[in-house]
This record gives C-alpha cells, sequence and structure tokens, in this order.
C-alpha cells in the first residue's frame, strides 16, 4: 500500500450542505511549494453546486454536480472523470443517488468491456463524498460542520470504494479550524458563513488558496507527461499497450538497452502499490521529482535489463475494468504484461522477473507461484500479514505520535478509528480482499530467487514483515531469499530518519535510494 492506503486519502467524489442564496463562484488552487498540484472552479447556485478540478498527477478532469433537498442534505452527486487538461472526452460518469442510510451508485465507463452493475451501498446518513484535493469539498464538510455546531463536529465521509470514515472538525478561533480525516490533519481559515478561505495540510507541505471566480488561475493548464527516455540514455522508451485476458488494454512504456545479444535482453515488469497510480507510481501528494519506477527503469534499463512498467487501471489510457477489481484482478494484469513481453523479439522469455512495491509486493509471489518460467522476484515493502493488521499498525503508530491530545481522548479516537477501520473492511471488493488476504501461504509457494527489500523506518509497513516474509518463503525449502534493509529509509523508498508518513511533504529529497537501487540492480543482473 502507499502512502495513499490508511494515511492518506484517495480519489472518490463530492458532496453536500447548505443552500446558497444567490449565484457564488471561486477559485481554488492547490500547492506544493512552488508546485501547483491541482485547480478548481466551483460555484454554487441554490441548490446545485458545481466543480470543475484539474489534477496534474495523475492528470485528470473531475466534474463534480451535487443537487441538495430543501433540508439541505445531498440527493444526487454526479461525478465526471476525463482523462488529460482539456478536450478528452468523458471517460467516465458515476452518479450516487441518496436515500437515508444506503445510496445507489451507478457508474457508465466508456473503457469497461460490459456494463457495470449497480450497487447499493450503506452509507452514514449526510455523509459528503469526497474528491481528493478539491477545495469544494472541504468547504462542503466545513459548512457541515458548521450546520452541526459546537466547538467539535463529526461530519461522516464517503471515500472511494463506498466505505464511511469520519472528518473531525475543531473549531480553534473565530475563523480558524482544524480538520483532521485518514490521518491527516489540515488547518483551515473559514468566513461566517462556512467559505473556505485557505487551508494547509503541513505535513504535506500543501496549502489551499481561494481566488475570485473570474481568477486567471482557474485557466491553468498542466504539461502532458512525456515518458521518452533522457538524452544520450543507453536504452529506447516506447509506448505500449497489452491487452488483458478480460480485454482491458494497459498504456505503458517499454525500455528497451539498446545493446542487445542475439538472445534478447532480460526483462523484468514494474508492479505499483495500492491505489491508482501511473506508470511512474508518482503521486499528487508529492513533488513531481517523486517518479520511483521511472528512476526503477533509467537504472535498470541502463544494466541491460529491459523494463516494462504499465498505468494501473483507469489512469491516463488504461481501461478501467469493473470497479469491484482486487489485487487477484491486478494479478492477471501481470501475468498478462508477462505474456506479452514473450512476444517481443528483443527480449529473452526465459529470464522474465517481476519486481513490486507495497501491495505490488503482495501481488509477485501471486504470480510468481502460477507461472513457472517468472525466473526471479523482488519484493519492496512487501508484506506477510493481513490487510486489517497493517491497518491496526498504521493507526496505533499515527496516534502513539499524536502529544496534542490527553491520553484519555487520545485512547477514545484510538478505539474509534480501529472500529471504523474495522467496519470498512466490510466493504465489498478491494477493501474486503485486501483486509482478509493472507500473504504467508502464497510466499510459501514461492520456489524462485526472491530479493525482499525493507526500510528500516517504514511506517506503513513494519519492519518485521520483511522477516516474516523471508520465513514463510523459506519454510517450504526456498533457501533463495535474500532480505535487505535499509537504515532511514521509509515506505516511499526515500531518505528519511523518522518514516512517518505526515511528514512525506517536506523531505529534502524525492529520488529513490541509490544504495537500494543499486542492490536491486546487482541481484537482479545475477539472478535473471
Amino acid at each position: 500500500m502507499r502512502a495513499s492506503s490508511v494515511a492518506l486519502i484517495a480519489l472518490a467524489a463530492i458532496a453536500p450542505t447548505l443552500h446558497a442564496q444567490s449565484p457564488e463562484r471561486a477559485v481554488f488552487v492547490v500547492r506544493q511549494g512552488a508546485e501547483t498540484l491541482a485547480v478548481e472552479t466551483a460555484s454554487r447556485n441554490g441548490a446545485r453546486l458545481e466543480g470543475r478540478l484539474i489534477l496534474r498527477s495523475p492528470l485528470l478532469r473531475v466534474g463534480q454536480e451535487v443537487t441538495l433537498t430543501d433540508s439541505s442534505t445531498v440527493e444526487r452527486v454526479v461525478t465526471l472523470v476525463s482523462p488529460g487538461a482539456s478536450g478528452a472526452a468523458v471517460q467516465q460518469r458515476a452518479e450516487l443517488t441518496f436515500r437515508g442510510d444506503s445510496a445507489v451508485s451507478h457508474v457508465e465507463d466508456v473503457r469497461a468491456p460490459a456494463p457495470i452493475p449497480d450497487r447499493r451501498l450503506k452509507v452514514t446518513p449526510g455523509a459528503i463524498p469526497f474528491v481528493n484535493l478539491s477545495g469544494l469539498s472541504l468547504e462542503l464538510i466545513l459548512r457541515r460542520a458548521r450546520a452541526l455546531g459546537g466547538d467539535t463536529a463529526r461530519v461522516p465521509v464517503i471515500l472511494l470504494g463506498g466505505q464511511t470514515v469520519t472528518a473531525t472538525v475543531t473549531r480553534v478561533g473565530t475563523d480558524s479550524l482544524l480538520l483532521a480525516l485518514g490521518g491527516v490533519t489540515l488547518r483551515a481559515r473559514s468566513d461566517g458563513e462556512g467559505r473556505l478561505l485557505g487551508a494547509a495540510v503541513p505535513a504535506q507541505n500543501v496549502v489551499f488558496e481561494r481566488l475570485a471566480g473570474d481568477a486567471a488561475a482557474g485557466r491553468w493548464v498542466p504539461v502532458m507527461e512525456s515518458y521518452a527516455a533522457p538524452v544520450g540514455a543507453p536504452y529506447t522508451a516506447e509506448a505500449v499497450t497489452v491487452r488483458t485476458p478480460v480485454g482491458l488494454s494497459l498504456a505503458g512504456t517499454l525500455t528497451l538497452p539498446t545493446r542487445r545479444p542475439a538472445a534478447g535482453v532480460p526483462a523484468v515488469v514494474l508492479i505499483t502499490g495500492s491505489g491508482p497510480q501511473d506508470r511512474d507510481e508518482s503521486s499528487s501528494f508529492l513533488p513531481k521529482a517523486y517518479r520511483p519506477f521511472r528512476e526503477i527503469a533509467d537504472t535498470l534499463s541502463r544494466r541491460g535489463i529491459a523494463v516494462l512498467r504499465l498505468d494501473d487501471r483507469g489512469v491516463g489510457s488504461s481501461d478501467v475494468g469493473p470497479l469491484t477489481a482486487t489485487s487477484a484482478d491486478f494479478a492477471d494484469d501481470v501475468r498478462a504484461a508477462l505474456a506479452w513481453l514473450r512476444t517481443r523479439p528483443e527480449i529473452d522469455a526465459t529470464r522474465l522477473g517481476l519486481v513490486g512495491h507495497s501491495e505490488g509486493g503482495i501481488i509477485a509471489p501471486m504470480v510468481a507461484t502460477t507461472d513457472r518460467r517468472v525466473r526471479a522476484i523482488a519484493l519492496i515493502a512487501g508484506t506477510a500479514s493481513t490487510g486489517r493488521k497493517i491497518s491496526e499498525y498504521q493507526i496505533r503508530y499515527l496516534f502513539s505520535r499524536d502529544t496534542t491530545l490527553a491520553r484519555a481522548r487520545r485512547d477514545s479516537l484510538l478505539a474509534l478509528a480501529l472500529r471504523q477501520a474495522d467496519s470498512a473492511f466490510a466493504t465489498p471488493g478491494w477493501v474486503r480482499w485486501f483486509g482478509d488476504y493472507d500473504p504467508l501461504p502464497t510466499a510459501r509457494r514461492v520456489r524462485v530467487p526472491a530479493l525482499i527489500l525493507q526500510g528500516e523506518t517504514d511506517r506503513q509497513v513494519p519492519l518485521a514483515e520483511a522477516a516474516r516474509l523471508a520465513a514463510g518463503m523459506r519454510a517450504a525449502g526456498n533457501r533463495r531469499v535474500i532480505v535487505r534493509t535499509f537504515p532511514r529509509m521509509n515506505h516511499l523508498m526515500l531518505d528519511d530518519p523518522s518514516g512517518d508518513v505526515r511528514g512525506y511533504g517536506s523531505l529534502p529529497s524525492y529520488h529513490v535510494r541509490k544504495d537500494l537501487l543499486g542492490a536491486l540492480a546487482d541481484w537482479l543482473a545475477r539472478s535473471l
């Protein structure tokens, strides 16, 4: 799992609140240092709210349309998602219609191989669907908290996948508030009407700014990402498409060393962590410099190893597929990638490997135990425990480091957070699968050489997981298992003496540790 798993929040939809008395427009700009992460134009006219959000990474346009009832609760939410900054057609239209403690989800996606069945979700009455990096969503949470009254208000929020969590809004002054959601604390300013005037997430160095509705910033267009090889690199970078057995098309990049023996070069498939990510495994919460899979591909291809990295389902030009997909389905995508590599004449089909990060470290053994032609696997921050146990570790760590609360209050909130997490794992689809899946039985069936790489300051996957994972593999007789741990390395493969996810936005460097890259390249060169 990545930074977005428990401590950070994933992309979802939008939300409710009080009627506006007259049309009102604003532009919300989200910056991290000097970099713009997102820009949103928002409007409110009576019972209708609209937002048009452009995200830098992954490059998406998210349209939001909210209809409120006379009692100012959500009646209907429509989310329109399109790839690219402008001009591209809508790829996905998702509609949530609320009825008391349930909501009906209707999704249409042009990339889906078959119609997506409607789903009925159990929700907390008054829940606010949430779009990450949306100033409109934040404002609606704050307005809802204001309507509930009191110095502290608990606002139910519906996230991607349908699970409901709680945003805690605490008033700390006449116009200042603290909003805690998913392990992230946001400091906000609002006016007497509850409008969001500005906000900051200190741990991520992220700032939200409210501008006038006609501000020039509302016309911001991010630059499309280039996956070309660096000038002078001893490899080429080719845009490719992989077709999966269920008919999905996955877009990606194949880096091929320019010097190739007649038998072809060895190759690996990179497998991303949890949540939708592009082929570089970049994050909207982190600076543009954080592109770990690009750095891994560059390192390996300079060492004579071809690398295939793909946009996840629903990211970039990759098809979305069923919304109920789990890691087992993503494993099929990796199998399709291996089959595709075996069709390439430049590749030695007998020398293929897998490199998985976080959730990718769960998927790689799943594939290696069913495809006996896989020659080696490398797991970075892989897990040996169920998702429920990993989530509990993450939550307990966050609360243990919170010195702003009295112990009794902290213990009470910790117990509540654990109950909410347990409830979330009952959600059908990926969340339930991840919560229940035990990686150890699969690890015991791994017969190929395995390299396990683990940061010692990883606060998302504890250090002990590496030893448990290796022990599971060795228990069935696999003696070709190597564990390497790295001091001061966090879950993102970055130098970080703390490793706390709340400090991810203020690290001195966002480049993958050189010692990890070297260890990975050296081992693959020997093992493939």
